[in-house]
């Protein structure tokens, strides 16, 4: 049975939006070992919300998150699914075994027979070896096997503990469970299902109750520098690499090359910097900086002009479970305004640009994920260094021309909440030639389930 986020930028918004919050989109994770940017938490609201699955004489309740559960029950990682099992037998009836399973799947959308199991717990409720399953738990039954029929009713609880790491198959990997994720741009899908089965014998059916559950995992970032979490607290621009060096990691300088007006030739170096640590959590934003260098002050003025684009969030979902597939997609871009402390000497005849920026965080991306043959993964979410699509220039590489591996996750760090300065850009793509890029590299679209 189934049942189944020269002049300085404009003032942080002081408001914000729980990580747990209902208008969360459910589905996400930080796969394998977290790096040591993040950190964990974990915290689960007193007041749960109930799900009921009935058949005639039996019925599961789920106690589920009482912020984070819509209509599926929800619980967060490294924390206990609750519930129990009230049976109302009208005869005597030969229970064996009440048991509880909880599993993970990775589904394909193309295929709904295409899955593979990369989790699963169970938890014993009741034998008659236990106790009188009218008894209040815990009671002891002087170790005698109950030998009589259960007739009546009955009510068993039960709580299994989502565990902190899972083992893969072969036992050669050890992983945190995955959030829950679902999107229409991949095949795959990570899904968990909890299974109550009443078991009577091998010369007896089984009953079974079968429901779908999402997993929310929250993990956080490990705290910034000592000077942005003053600018935080205190409601003042963050400062830049320039003045708060130990604050940020500086990429490799790249060159862009192109043509502006026309016929002038451009040959600018750029350096994007990135706060740290590269770990951020959603409806939040990444902080970002640049610094332009070339000989020619024009050229420097015309690509430092720029409002948005240049950098961009990619997000890579790799699945490779019955055929192999990849799908590389934009999730946001930067948006740019002069730096404050940009105020540097110029060396020698080369002309120095320094602006900030940030890229915004939607509320419902999925976190990083990591597991057997499904990745979208800290490796997968990166930073990627476009040419700045400045009026009048026209870079020579349409493509991106570094990336930088970031994470994404759902908790905010100890001690402090990251601020935006701006409103997110309009558009996630306001360069045609990023857009055509991500268009080549999309992947093939998946197909809906029986092929309709």
């Amino acid at each position: 049975m189934s049942l189944l986020h020269e002049a300085p930028p404009p003032s942080y918004d002081p408001s914000e939006g729980l990580v747990a919050a209902a208008d969360s989109e459910l589905p996400t994770y930080a796969g394998h070992i977290l790096p040591s940017t993040c950190t964990t938490s974990a915290a689960q609201p007193a007041t749960p919300k109930e799900f009921s699955y009935e058949m005639k004489w039996a019925t599961l309740t789920l106690l589920g998150h009482p912020i984070l559960s819509r209509t599926t029950p929800t619980f967060i990682d490294r924390s206990d699914i609750t519930g129990s099992l009230k049976l109302n037998l009208r005869s005597p009836d030969p229970i064996k075994s009440v048991t509880v399973f909880v599993r993970g799947y990775l589904l394909i959308s193309e295929d709904p027979h295409e899955h593979s199991k990369f989790f699963r717990l169970q938890k014993l409720v009741w034998t008659p070896s236990m106790e009188d399953p009218a008894r209040a738990p815990g009671t002891s039954n002087a170790g005698n096997t109950w030998t009589e029929k259960p007739k009546g009713k009955y009510e068993l609880p039960f709580s299994i503990k989502i565990p902190d790491l899972a083992e893969s198959s072969d036992r050669e990997e050890r992983f945190r469970l995955p959030h829950t994720f679902t999107d229409r741009a991949s095949r795959g899908s990570i899904q968990y299902y909890l299974e109550l089965r009443i078991s009577r014998g091998k010369l007896r059916s089984d009953d079974r109750i079968n429901t779908p559950f999402e997993l929310f995992t929250l993990h956080s970032p490990s705290p910034p520098s000592q000077l942005r979490q003053l600018a935080y607290r205190t409601n003042v621009p963050i400062p830049g690499p320039h003045s708060d060096p130990d604050g940020w990691q500086a990429l490799e300088s790249v060159q862009v090359e192109g043509r502006v007006f026309g016929d002038r030739a451009v040959n600018a170096k750029c350096t994007v910097f990135l706060a740290k640590p590269l770990c951020y959590t959603r409806n939040t934003s990444i902080p970002c900086a640049m610094t332009i260098e070339t000989d020619d002050s024009q050229v420097a003025d015309v690509l430092a002009s720029i409002k948005s684009s240049a950098l961009y969030l990619q997000r890579c979902v790799r699945c490779t479970l019955g055929s192999s597939s990849t799908n590389i997609s934009p999730r946001g871009q930067a948006v740019w305004w002069p730096a404050p402390d940009a105020a540097m000497a110029h060396l020698g005849n080369t002309a120095q640009r320094h602006i900030m920026g940030e890229i915004h965080l939607r509320r419902d991306l999925h976190p990083s994920i990591a597991i057997n043959q499904f990745q979208v993964e800290a490796s997968t979410y990166a930073v990627a260094v476009f040419p700045p699509a400045a009026v009048a220039f026209r870079p020579h590489s349409t493509g991106p021309l570094i990336t930088q591996t970031v994470e994404i996750v759902t908790g905010h760090a100890e001690g402090v909440r990251t601020k935006t300065a701006t409103m997110p850009p309009v558009n996630e793509l306001s360069d045609p030639f990023v857009e055509r890029y991500y268009k080549s590299v999309a992947g093939p679209k998946p197909m809906p389930p029986n092929g309709g």
